[in-house]
């Protein structure tokens, strides 16, 4: 295999790890309960959330580098060719 070859399937593979990142991470966030009324129940409940929400973004902010680091990778293996 040549150095394009390899670089190429380097690209596949990030690709794919980011597709299955960003799938996990999904785009959608939970919303949040009582945003006017609320007791302490409420609050930490949406602490709870925050916490996923945060988890959740930064899982696709993940995804969304080794997508982009992908593409990156498969440019490079188009001039090595």
């Amino acid at each position: 295999m040549t150095l394009a070859h390899w670089v190429a399937l380097f690209s596949a593979i990030l690709g794919a790890a980011g597709t299955v990142t960003l799938f996990f991470g999904s785009y959608s966030l939970e919303p949040r309960e009582g945003a006017v009324w609320g007791g302490p129940s409420v609050d930490a409940w949406n602490k709870g959330r925050d916490e996923r929400n945060a988890n959740r973004i930064v899982r696709q902010r993940i995804g969304l580098f080794l997508l982009c680091t992908s593409f990156f990778a498969q440019g490079v293996a188009v001039f090595l060719a």
